[in-house]
Order: C-alpha cells, then structure tokens, then sequence
C-alpha cells in the first residue's frame, strides 16, 4: 500500500494523572498523528468541565526541541481550522459511558501532502508527551483509555521539505480593559495565528476589544481590528462548528460542556426507545458552557450544538493557505509584537493562550 494507519499504542488504561512518554521508533514520514482518549464517566451524570480537558498537554519533542505543544482543546481547535471540518468526537454527559475525544496532529497542508511531513529520520530521539488529567474534564471521570495511530507513508517514497509546527506561545491571565504585549518569534514563517479566549456564559467578542499585529515597532501593521470584525470576517469564512451531545435527564436544571463558544444554538430532542410526555429548553452555550431545564420527563437527551470558536480560539489566516509563498515570512523582521486589548468583562482568574502554526523546513 501507498499509505497505512500504523498503531502506536494500543488502547492503554489509565486510572490516575499520568504523562505518557512514547517513543517514535518509526522509519517512514508521518502525515497525521491521531490520539484518541476515552474518559469514563462515574455514577454521576453531572458534567465537571468538557471532555477534552482531560488531556492538559500533547508534546513532540526531539530532546530539548519542541516541534509541537499545545493543550487538548489547543489542539482540537487547531485542527478543525487546519481541515474545515471535526473529527469523530462523543461528548457523552451520561453515567458509566465513555466519551470519545479525537486529537490530530497535522503536519501537510491535507493528509498525505507529499511536500509536508514528519520524518523521523531528520531527528535524533523523537518522542511524544501527553499529559492527562483523569477527571479533568466529562462527568466525575475515574479512568479512561488512550490509543494513538499515525497515518504514515508506506509504499510511496517522498520527501518531505518541512513541516507544520505547533507551539503555545503564551496563556496569560488578562487584566481588565489592559493590553498585552507578547514579543513573537521571528524563526520560521507564519501560516496561522490562533488566540484562545475563552470564558464560560461569555462569548470572545466581549472578552477581547482589539487584536494588533505590529512589525518593527509599527514601522508596519499587517493588523489592527477589532475582535468583532475578525469574527465577522475571517472567522466567518468557515462553516459552523457541529456536534453531538448526550446529556442524562433530570428535573433539577444541570450544565453541560460544548466545543463552540462563539454563538452556539442547540436543538434537542430525546434519547429514548418510546416517546413521553417530556420539554426541554437550553439556555446560554457562550464560552461554552451550556443549561439543560427540562419540565416532566426525565428522559436522556441528545442535543445538536452549532456555532464558532471551538474552545474560545479565534484563527488569523496568513495568505492563501495552499500556497506556500504566500504565508507569512518574518524571517527578515528584527521584531514582531501582538497587542491584545481586553475587554472590561476579561477578569482576574481567566486566561488568554496565543499559539502558532508554522512552517520548519529541514536542514538540506
């Protein structure tokens, strides 16, 4: 075969907080990292957080050289930008059930992009890192199962010029109505720029006043908007985040936990053999955060969430993204600075993450 889905590691269970350190012992170039993990729900039919926040940390590291970092929900948000489109993710709030969450790691412009590529072969000691919380995240979660695969070139012999690398660049805890001044690096061109605001019954557009990109102390600005006009515009040009949610009946009102915090509405109905006498209604979603009320039945639900910003993270696109030439080069710049003005509903306790993708290209 041209291409294979090679295992590499199998389901392993996990009872308590752990980092998992695999090393990569493979020969051939890695289009996709896929990492699944299967938080089980205790006897509690109560959501703690999303799902996804069970897995605080992914890591691809070659000794002291970080090649990839950022946190699950980073990583979600990353690549639902990067392929337009989600995963094969359950969120399931219901007691002693699993939910399914999906991690990719891309590398190429789309899978098996023959020009872009991990190539193990260019670093001494690859490994990959991932951090877990075992009840970080789903509903009194006390253990769970993590798998990773990796979809590889097999039979088809190319050769990779780079790859994408994904780093956390800062996550801050905003002041209200202040700026923040991040220094960005300079290393390797820009392809996207992601910054994560995100706060539950509060969507990014009253988190986040204005959004600036200043080259050689404003010498050039490539950007300055205010964050209603990138949603509006950038954010805009993708279709809707959607998703799944299973959710356990109840009279007394509950929370639940979904991937889009910008704008996010929901339809509901049962999740049941037979029909009932039974009404729900949802409130709230922003920040991603949602409240199920429902009146006589207590029948389990299903709920289709839709809306932006998974994870509260807002992507800025540098150039046509096919087009390599076209990315963002500021290799020549002395200096490159973000200005972020919060808005006054950014409070102490909540944070701000910015993080990248770029393109490294391997050493000739």
């Amino acid at each position: 075969m041209k291409y294979r889905l090679a295992t590499i590691l199998d389901r392993e269970v996990h009872a308590s907080d752990i980092t998992k350190v695999i090393d990569l012992n493979l020969a051939d170039p890695v289009s996709q990292f896929v990492i699944i993990h299967e938080p089980y729900n205790s006897v509690s039919g109560v959501p703690t957080a999303h799902p996804a926040k069970c897995i605080t940390k992914i890591e691809l590291v070659d000794g002291s050289d970080v090649l990839f970092s950022l946190s699950g929900q980073e990583a979600q948000a990353a690549d639902w930008y990067h392929n337009k489109h989600e995963p094969v993710n359950h969120i399931i709030y219901l007691p002693t059930m699993y939910s399914e969450q999906v991690f990719n790691i891309n590398f190429g412009r789309y899978l098996y992009d023959p020009l872009y590529a991990f190539n193990p072969k260019k670093f001494t000691n690859p490994q990959l890192k991932i951090t877990i919380d075992v009840n970080g995240g789903g509903s009194t979660v006390t253990t769970g199962y993590l798998t990773v695969l990796a979809h590889i070139f097999d039979e088809k012999a190319v050769t990779p010029e780079g790859f994408f690398m994904h780093k956390e660049i800062k996550d801050y805890v905003p002041g209200a109505s202040a700026h923040e001044y991040t220094d960005l690096p300079t290393d390797y061109p820009y392809r996207k720029l992601f910054i994560k605001a995100q706060k539950y019954a509060v969507g990014p557009e009253y988190l986040i006043n204005t959004i600036k990109l200043s080259e050689e102390n404003d010498r050039r600005i490539p950007l300055n908007h205010t964050i209603s006009q990138v949603l509006k515009t950038m954010v805009g040009q993708s279709r809707a985040y959607q998703e799944w949610i299973l959710v356990e009946g109840s009279l007394v009102s509950k929370v639940g936990y979904c991937t889009p915090a910008y704008w996010p509405t929901f339809q509901a109905t049962m999740w049941e053999g037979t029909a009932s006498a039974w009404g729900v209604a949802v409130l709230e979603g922003d920040g991603g955060r949602f409240k199920v009320d429902m009146d006589t039945g207590q029948g389990n639900t299903q709920l289709l969430a839709t809306g932006w910003c998974p994870h509260g993270v807002i992507e800025i696109p540098f150039g046509l993204q096919d087009d390599p030439a076209d990315w963002y080069d500021v290799s020549n710049l002395g200096s490159l600075s973000l200005d972020i003005l919060a808005q006054s509903g950014f409070t102490t306790g909540d944070s701000c993450a910015i993080f990248l993708q770029q393109l490294r290209k391997y050493a000739a």
